[in-house]
């Protein structure tokens, strides 16, 4: 095919693409254009995983490198929209082209690649019509911006052209010029008649991600003096192959490759101890099973390896499916930060080239990610003279999904399934990694609703999934393994049973489903005492638990021991800790212990800092002969419910709230975690002289609890029903204690029956009220849940549904009624000055003439920042805004400001919002209390 031509010329190369950032240099469109193609080309070969390569030339039927040429072909036209003179006075009209700016409004460059391609396309033999192939490539190459559109109804005709903005003339002549010649260079295959959307989706990422490698202004200089004369074939064919030759350093530069690990048995890839029976027996029988991909659900108690485990799993999984990455999802920014370290001393170990693994989390930005990966590879033997562990061009959320290796929360993941600029380029990115989920169990309904969906499109995109969790309820495991596998799945039961502790495997195509009970060993069985203890409420309605806590801890006290105390809300840690500082105060000075205050309401450095302290103090040391040298004599953690998932700590005696039963369960996870400390217990933990872990749950008295009277503040956190049924599970287990691992599967299906009303429920005879509103608050959580996220693969019909009713990444939920804000409590002097920390701390850092912070200085403020409940700042107006330059800074916008005022006499005063007091207390963290 012969490129068109233009008054005797050629593709005029007069048409810019780019010019910001070149020094007054403009780059053309078809240069652009050829670069992308290029660096498309060297994704699809050496970045897309081989089963996604697989996958996408399947659906388009041909072979994978045919599929590829054919990627690359369209990623070369996803700038043609720029071929118009509503972007190209921007700069200026070049001569011989008419300005149709009076004939409509015109569009921006991608919806014009949108409007225009679905009939240039349709030109090339592609099938045409309302839901064809040729509408499909126009909507995914038209959302190279993060955004898909939608068709109007009225089809786009030759003699619309002006009234679109595209231009006519000229403009279409060179449109179809630039078409031309991209057929020509790239020599495209013939594509088939029809593509999935989802696959549509998968493409769409490969597209945007040459579009910003190949946009780099640094690359795009260095392209600048290979820009031919001419736009005639042969010069930009030449111009094409120096894309290709400079494609490749492009790509490894930015960090992007594939993930590739030793083959190994668990044994070599663990090799510090030996497996255990879930271990063994997942390692043992998953070759043999798993023939494609699928998903692995894994249910075992606290500290069993469950980590290891699936890293292995997830290993075996990607050779099967031809999967090339790996992302670990977390709960909260506190365990994803932990498992950084843990993944990439399994990498720095088992990886035969180092990979880039990122940090994802909305404050990940913050952590010594760099430091933190060098000191793991070289502690590794690793020479640190090429850092290719880590990428500066993948920082920030959406790029750092890209890297071969992710780390971060479950919520960076779900943002693919909610209506987010680029969910679809997060899409991509999962496409090819094998995806472990931790902690399940922790989901609320409104999350495990986004992620059934997630599980939908990733059992769509072939991506092998492990899930894992300590409390795993049956009907959970079913929802779950039927999501994955999909609706047309008709061989494979969608309803396996996942033992406890065991496993199960569920795969679609060929069908498979199996699932494993373990025996553990009797050194990792042990039945957990538990005790009730009732404890009234004071006038206000709070609970009163000194009485009791003096009674649990007087042995502590007296013989030493270390102890955790867990409350529901931050304010009751916060008043608990008081508490007991004025009850120790009063004891000996040789039996105070040494009391600890965790929670969320700290600013994030003191929060990092008493994590570490938590660590050390409580964890597991680095002594096998029970010998801890931090470990205090004596010392209580009064913590919120933050510990329950994110810290690996060891106490004698663990002290809770009622919560729901699986929850206890999973705080029971604590009490003598840590094998090797047995030895130096406390007299007072042993019973007979053998160890007695108990558990001391804080519940209301029977006649309270069947009046319906409840601490004010449990069941805003919990529904009451779920309260009822762990306190009559309780008590029923007194005398003969949980026997772990026997009894949790059955008390975690009795405390969860899922969200049907059932028939009748002994444990909840005279509250049936509960239930309903239980249910009924599900539901709610679960449909909010369905209108927010996208449609599920089989449900959607064209890419633009995943950018309907698009929502700004910043404020989207991805937790049920998550309003959480930042906000900085800053201390104002006299002199008008805001200091950081306290009234002599360090003032707001100062930005250069150019208004530009550096990272340091942005991490430092940020480092001050507290989390709190939106609720309670709601009503905050402007005057709690940071002032400019500050508020100007994209990191430091949405905070906001809590004046602490300091009088001339030294005297700090609280900020005020309202009728609720905010005090930052150094020890206390930030305290909330009504005028």
């Amino acid at each position: 095919m012969v490129i068109l031509e233009r008054d005797g010329g050629w593709v005029d190369l007069c048409l810019w693409g780019k010019e910001r950032g070149l020094d007054g240099a403009r780059y053309p469109v078809m240069c652009h254009l050829l670069d992308t193609a290029a660096v498309a080309r060297m994704v699809w070969r050496d970045v897309v995983a081989p089963g996604t390569q697989r996958w996408v030339a399947e659906q388009l039927g041909m072979s994978v490198e045919d599929a590829g040429r054919l990627v690359a072909f369209w990623a070369g036209l996803h700038d043609v929209g720029k071929l118009t003179p509503t972007f190209q006075r921007q700069v200026a009209i070049p001569d011989g082209y008419a300005d149709a700016a009076s004939d409509g409004d015109g569009r921006a460059h991608d919806q014009a690649t949108h409007v225009w391609l679905a009939s240039a396309l349709a030109g090339l033999g592609y099938p045409s019509g309302r839901r064809s192939l040729a509408r499909l490539v126009a909507e995914l190459l038209g959302g190279h911006h993060g955004r898909f559109h939608r068709f109007e109804p009225r089809v786009l005709m030759p003699d619309a052209l002006p009234l679109q903005g595209l231009g006519d003339g000229a403009w279409e002549q060179q449109r179809q010029a630039a078409l031309a010649a991209a057929v020509s260079i790239l020599r495209p295959p013939v594509p088939a008649a029809s593509m999935r959307v989802s696959c549509a989706a998968v493409v769409s990422g490969v597209v945007i991600l040459a579009d910003w490698l190949a946009s780099g202004t640094p690359y795009i200089k260095s392209r600048l003096a290979e820009v031919p004369q001419r736009g005639d074939g042969a010069s930009l064919e030449s111009f094409f192959a120096g894309s290709c030759a400079a494609a490749p350093e492009l790509v490894r530069s930015s960090g992007l490759s594939r993930l590739n690990l030793q083959a190994g048995s668990f044994a070599e890839e663990f090799p510090d101890f030996e497996p255990n029976a879930l271990q063994a027996s997942i390692a043992d029988r998953l070759g043999d099973i798993a023939t494609g991909p699928g998903l692995l659900m894994v249910a075992a108690p606290t500290g069993f390896g469950k980590t290891e485990i699936a890293l292995h799993a997830a290993r075996r999984l990607s050779e099967i499916a031809g999967t090339s990455g790996l992302y670990v999802a977390l709960p909260t920014m506190a365990t994803a930060d932990q498992m950084l370290r843990r993944v990439a001393t399994y990498l720095a170990r088992r990886g035969r080239d180092p990979a880039v693994t990122s940090l994802l989390h909305g404050m990940a930005w913050l952590m010594p990610v760099e430091a933190t990966l060098a000191e793991v590879y070289q502690k590794a033997g690793i020479s640190g003279d090429d850092q290719r562990w880590f990428s500066e061009w993948m920082r920030g959320a959406k790029r750092a999904m890209l890297a071969p290796v992710g780390v971060g929360t479950i919520d960076q993941a779900l943002l693919s399934v909610l209506p987010t600029r680029h969910n679809a380029l997060r899409m991509f990115a999962l496409s090819g990694k094998t995806v472990i989920i931790d902690e399940v169990h922790a989901f609320s309904p409104y999350m495990r609703e986004l992620l059934k969906t997630l599980l939908r499109w990733l059992g769509e995109l072939r991506v092998p999934v492990v899930l894992l969790s300590a409390t795993l309820p049956q009907g959970v495991a079913r929802e779950l393994a039927a999501a994955y596998l999909g609706p047309t799945t008709t061989a494979a039961p969608t309803d396996p049973v996942v033992p406890y502790p065991g496993w199960a495997y569920v795969q679609a195509e060929p069908p498979v489903a199996e699932s494993a009970r373990v025996t553990l060993p009797q050194t990792h069985r042990r039945t957990l005492t538990v005790s009730v203890q009732a404890i009234d409420r004071d006038s206000g309605g709070a609970p009163e638990r000194m009485p009791a806590l003096t009674t649990e801890l007087e042995p502590l006290a007296e013989r030493g021991g270390c102890a955790a105390v867990i409350c529901t809300t931050v304010a009751e840690t916060q008043r608990t800790y008081q508490a007991l500082r004025q009850w120790s105060a009063h004891l000996p000075e040789s039996q105070q212990p040494e009391l600890v205050l965790l929670h969320s309401r700290f600013p994030a450095y003191r929060r990092e800092d008493i994590t570490a302290q938590v660590m050390r103090k409580f964890g597991k040391g680095d002594a096998d002969d029970g010998v801890h040298p931090d470990r205090p004599a004596r010392a209580i953690l009064v913590a919120s419910a933050i510990i329950e998932q994110s810290l690996d700590v060891d106490f004698d005696l663990v002290i809770t709230d009622l919560a729901p039963i699986e929850l206890l369960l999973q705080r029971a996870g604590r009490l003598q975690r840590h094998r090797q400390l047995d030895t130096s217990r406390p007299d007072w933990v042993c019973t007979a002289g053998t160890l007695d872990p108990r558990l001391v749950v804080l519940t209301m008295p029977e006649r309270d609890v069947e009046a319906g009277r409840w601490p004010v503040t449990w069941p805003y956190i919990y529904p009451k029903a779920t309260l009822i049924r762990a306190h009559r599970i309780l008590n029923d287990r007194i005398g003969d204690g949980i026997r772990i691992p026997d009894d949790v599967q059955r008390l975690v299906d009795l405390g969860n029956p899922g969200d049907a009303l059932p028939a009748h429920d002994p444990l909840l005879d005279g509250f049936d009220d509960t239930e309903v509103e239980r249910i009924a608050n599900t539901m709610v959580e679960r449909q909010s849940a369905e209108v927010r996220s996208i449609p599920e693969p089989h449900r959607i019909s064209s890419l633009g549904k995943l950018s309907e009713h698009e929502v700004d990444e910043e404020i989207v939920a991805t937790r049920f009624n998550a309003d959480s804000v930042r906000v900085l409590v800053c201390f104002e002097t006299p002199d008008g000055q805001l200091r950081l920390g306290s009234p002599t701390g360090d003032g707001l850092p100062t930005p250069d003439p150019d208004g530009h912070f550096t990272r340091q200085q942005l991490a430092t403020v940020m480092n001050h920042s507290i989390p709190v409940p939106g609720s309670l700042v709601r009503d905050a107006g402007e005057e709690y805004t940071l002032p400019s330059p500050w508020a100007d800074n994209w990191a430091l916008a949405r905070l906001l400001l809590m004046r602490h005022r300091v009088t001339t006499n030294g005297e700090v005063l609280p900020a005020q919002l309202g009728q609720r007091v905010f005090d930052l207390d150094h020890e206390l963290g930030l305290v909330t209390s009504t005028a």
